[in-house]
């Protein structure tokens, strides 16, 4: 209740702007909240932004009642939709494709969808087992990564170069923030140039497969070029 106390008196200054250049203090998604939020996009059923946490997308339906109406949230249009197909048929563009975006709000479009597949890779869950008397378990702690991400060269980095097994010598792993469950450490990676995407800080990642590292760099590929192209137009 606090934190949306904090938040709705920003709407009325808000209210004017354009939805992709809004700048909000704190936004809170569901039990996350987010700070120095910069919104750069919000279609029917998600809002994208970037924050101290790297670039995001989330679900409008976890936002506030108050922010929910503020981006016009319908939840009876967004019943409406047809559900889309798991897979590419989602992703726009080079994303999903081959074709070349042909405008600025293509750019945007495609630079956006290409960040919403790096998450979904970069933070597939890992399943988590009751822990039980008698497991060899590693404890990791405070938490499971240290605060702050660097943004990749989305341009050159190859995150196959940068892949961490930090816990292969573990059959379990756990965290002081869940310490009621356990990890098989070969299961889990860390990866600074990915780190950038994670969401939920407070489990660990999956270690990604040669594919899955392949299909990231690809993805950066595409996000450095739409930067690149989208901060071009602006200084024209």
């Amino acid at each position: 209740m606090r934190t949306r106390s904090l938040l709705i008196p920003g709407l009325v200054a808000l209210a004017s702007m354009a939805f992709g250049a809004e700048k909000l203090p704190t936004l809170k998604v569901g039990d996350e909240t987010f700070s120095n939020v910069t919104v750069t996009k919000v279609t029917a059923t998600n809002i994208f932004f970037t924050s101290n946490q790297g670039l995001t997308n989330a679900e409008l339906k976890n936002l506030d009642p108050a922010w929910q109406k503020h981006f016009h949230y319908d939840p009876a249009k967004t019943a409406a939709e047809p559900k889309q197909k798991p897979g590419n048929a989602q992703y726009h563009f080079r994303v999903g494709g081959t074709n070349q975006p042909a405008s600025v709000a293509d750019i945007k479009l495609e630079l956006a969808d290409a960040i919403s597949k790096v998450r979904a890779i970069v933070n597939q869950p890992v399943e988590s087992l009751p822990r039980k008397p008698g497991m060899k378990v590693a404890t990791v702690s405070p938490g499971w990564y240290r605060p702050g991400a660097e943004k990749p060269d989305f341009n050159r980095v190859d995150i196959r170069n940068t892949q961490k097994s930090p816990y292969d010598q573990n059959e379990y792993v756990s965290s002081d923030l869940n310490p009621k469950v356990v990890y098989v450490g070969p299961d889990l990676e860390f990866n600074p140039m990915t780190k950038y995407f994670y969401t939920n800080w407070s489990v660990p990642k999956k270690k990604l497969n040669e594919s899955e590292m392949l299909e990231v760099n690809r993805l950066y590929r595409i996000i450095g070029e739409d930067e690149g192209k989208l901060a071009g137009s602006r200084n024209q």
